[in-house]
């Protein structure tokens, strides 16, 4: 009897020290909203996007805590923001504590590679744009990309300064920060964003460029300087073959480093939700960005994504929808929904094309908007309170 005892009280301890991850809620039930980092900056601030979430029935909150390369935490590695002005606050640690009495899970969204894009290069000397400038991803045919910041990027049409997806260095530097912020915060999820290239023109990093060069033998800046000269000497099919193999090799390498991410939060927290936010439309966001993100989501290596959906158009936009009905795993995407660009009415209409699913919740983009749209805020409160 005394063994029998002393067995069951091992099996319920071990029991309780097991983390399990908590369900999402099935059949359309998330309801989502992108808090971004400006509205973090204050616990009156962080108390107003709580109530608003409160009251509206929103299950779960993506806070950006990394926007350009830089924390709104106490990170061991990353530059305190310069938009907090008290040396003091901790605004993830100040949210976490704020909603444990609510059952809003909080996800930590963190900015990939974006890390910078002010006219003005950031005052810290410890950010990583000066710490780590070798990091930084190369357009082709622009070898002096940095040399006039920002025309640069002006004249390429890109957001911004982006670490090289593939730099290995750069690689295992955003692991320890998604581990700094695991080991210190009980976040309910990491959420991604901008895990992905700036545009098809990039990356000639010379660490990526290396990569490749072992791989395939031939340097890519010969057929991405100037394919005509390489498809004369090698022919139009050769080009096309090292051309093809070039984004091959983003994309992959890409995916890959996604899956050590994966590998990382789910060992490290089983019990949190891995999510990124990801170009719409599945094809562009392949060749386009090299973010072959449906993979991502077939293999497991993400919890879910989250497609930035945010056409105008309501052909556009359902047309999207459906091809994610018809190409992936039923409860591994959730429809983003800008709020910006688009009357109340037309959003209010996206959210129940999106809701009538069952199959898939919504993300509004953004708290910002949101607070100044009464009709979709009572939208979305009825729609909790039918749920």
């Amino acid at each position: 009897m005394l063994n029998t005892i002393l067995k069951w009280t091992v099996l319920l301890l071990l029991a309780a020290t097991v983390s399990v991850k908590p369900a999402l809620p099935d059949k359309g039930k998330i309801r989502g909203l992108w808090v971004v980092r400006h509205n973090l900056t204050s616990p009156a601030g962080i108390d107003t996007v709580l109530q608003t979430a409160r009251d509206c029935g929103f299950t779960d909150i993506f806070v950006q805590v990394r926007g350009r390369g830089d924390a709104y935490y106490i990170s061991r590695y990353e530059a305190r923001a310069e938009g907090l002005q008290d040396s003091t606050f901790d605004p993830l640690g100040y949210i976490l504590s704020r909603s444990r009495r609510d059952s809003i899970r909080i996800h930590a969204w963190m900015n990939v590679f974006y890390v910078w894009s002010k006219d003005s290069l950031p005052s810290d000397p410890n950010h990583i744009v000066h710490r780590n400038s070798g990091w930084l991803a190369r357009p082709a045919r622009d070898p002096r990309f940095m040399d006039n910041y920002p025309g640069s990027l002006k004249n390429k049409n890109v957001e911004g300064l982006f670490v090289s997806p593939l730099q290995p260095e750069a690689q295992n530097y955003f692991l320890e920060i998604v581990e700094d912020v695991l080991e210190r915060y009980p976040v309910d999820g990491i959420h991604l964003d901008y895990i992905r290239y700036p545009d098809q023109s990039f990356d000639v990093n010379p660490d990526v460029v290396k990569g490749f060069r072992n791989r395939y033998v031939l340097d890519p800046e010969e057929f991405l300087t100037d394919p005509e000269v390489f498809a004369r000497k090698f022919s139009i099919s050769g080009y096309e073959v090292f051309s093809h193999s070039w984004r091959r090799y983003l994309m992959d390498g890409l995916s890959d480093f996604v899956r050590r991410i994966s590998d990382t939060v789910h060992r490290h927290s089983p019990n949190v939700f891995l999510s990124a936010a990801v170009k719409p439309d599945i094809i562009q966001a392949h060749w386009n960005f090299y973010q072959s993100w449906d993979s991502w989501v077939k293999e497991k290596w993400l919890d879910f994504a989250v497609s930035m959906n945010y056409a105008i158009d309501s052909k556009t936009f359902i047309s999207r929808v459906d091809d994610y009905l018809n190409q992936l795993p039923s409860g591994t995407y959730l429809i983003g929904i800008a709020l910006y660009n688009q009357k109340e009415e037309q959003i209010i209409r996206k959210i129940a094309r999106v809701d009538a699913l069952k199959n898939s919740g919504f993300v509004l983009f953004s708290y910002d908007q949101l607070k100044k749209m009464p009709y979709v805020r009572n939208y979305v409160t009825k729609l909790s309170h039918s749920q």
